[in-house]
C-alpha cells in the first residue's frame, strides 16, 4: 500500500516533466505518448500554453485528491473493516506537499513574494482567502504530524474538517463557471468528510 501511495502521489510530477520536456523528447518516446493519448483523457504531447496555470491547476488538483484519499481511511476502517490508518499520514503529507507547491506558485511566482499583494488578493478575492485558510491548517497539521507532536496536538488535526470545506469552496469559487464536473469533484470531498464524521 505504501508503494501504491508513493507511485500515485509522484505521477503528477512525472506528468509535468513529460509535458515540459515535449520539445526534447526522442521521436520514439513521442510515438508512445501519441499512442497512449488515444486511451487517456489527458495530453502528453503538447507543451503547456500557460505553464503557470498548468502547474497551479496540477498541484491544486493533486493536493485535492490526496486529501480526499486521507479522508477515505477512516470510513474504510469503519464500514469495510480494513485498517489502513497507518498510511494516512503519508497520504496527508503528500497532500500538503502539493498544497505547498500550489501556494508557492501563487505567492512566489504570481505575487513575486510581495506580502502586501498577497494580502490584497486574499481580501479582494474570497476564493484565495479560503485557499490560504486551508493551507494554514494543512501547514499546522503537517508540522505536528510526527509521533511525538501528534500525541500533543491530536485535537488540532480535527481541523481537517474545516480545511476540507475551505478547499471545496476554494475549488468551486476558482472557476468562472460552475459545471457538473466541478460540483462532482467538490461533492466527493464533502461526501468523504460526512462519512468520516458519521462514525470515527
Amino acid at each position: 500500500m505504501r508503494f501504491i501511495i508513493w507511485f500515485g502521489a509522484l505521477l503528477p510530477i512525472v506528468y509535468a516533466l513529460i509535458r515540459f520536456s515535449v520539445e526534447i523528447q526522442p521521436q520514439w518516446i513521442r510515438d508512445i505518448f501519441i499512442f497512449l493519448e488515444q486511451f487517456a483523457p489527458f495530453t502528453l504531447t503538447k507543451f503547456p500554453t500557460d505553464p503557470l496555470k498548468f502547474l497551479t491547476d496540477l498541484s491544486g488538483n493533486s493536493a485535492f485528491w490526496l486529501l480526499a484519499l486521507t479522508l477515505t481511511f477512516t470510513p474504510v476502517r469503519v464500514f469495510l473493516k480494513l485498517n489502513l490508518i497507518r498510511y494516512r499520514r503519508l497520504a496527508g503529507l503528500f497532500s500538503f506537499f502539493y498544497a505547498l507547491i500550489h501556494a508557492m506558485l501563487f505567492i512566489g511566482i504570481d505575487q513575486e513574494f510581495h506580502i502586501h499583494g498577497v494580502i490584497h488578493e486574499a481580501l479582494t478575492k474570497p476564493f484565495i482567502a479560503f485557499g490560504m485558510g486551508a493551507f494554514i491548517i494543512m501547514l499546522t497539521m503537517a508540522l505536528t504530524s510526527t509521533k511525538k507532536l501528534f500525541g500533543l496536538f491530536h485535537s488540532w488535526h480535527k481541523m481537517v474538517y474545516i480545511a476540507a470545506v475551505l478547499i471545496a469552496v476554494h475549488y468551486l469559487m476558482s472557476h468562472k463557471t460552475i459545471t457538473w464536473d466541478n460540483l462532482s469533484m467538490a461533492g466527493v470531498l464533502i461526501f468523504l468528510l460526512v462519512l468520516r464524521l458519521i462514525k470515527r
